[in-house]
């Protein structure tokens, strides 16, 4: 069971990290395109606060998720190495 959780944590890092990347991509291409259109300075000083806000807040997923699941899969492994071997053996056993 804990090989499971360990991989489905890998893969919710992973994922957390390559759509919040896809969306720092979009939102700051989008930024730009829209101001090399525009060409208004007036854009900029009115939609900066949400862009900066957009920005932290995708970074802030796409670092700390990707943490947060590997510290869990570091605190797992060492459960695993402190724990009793027969606890684990109890749990690996099908009914």
């Amino acid at each position: 069971m804990d090989t499971v959780l360990m991989q489905w944590l890998a893969a919710v890092g992973w994922t957390a990290f390559s759509w919040a990347l896809a969306g720092l991509f979009v939102l700051n291409g989008a930024a730009a395109v829209l101001f090399v259109m525009r060409g208004n300075r007036d854009l900029v000083q009115r939609w900066t606060t949400w862009w900066l806000a957009a920005n932290l807040l995708l970074v802030a997923v796409g670092v700390g998720v990707p943490t947060i699941t590997t510290v869990t899969r570091l605190a797992i492994t060492a459960a695993r190495a402190v724990a009793p071997n027969a606890l684990w053996a109890q749990q690996q056993t099908p009914d």
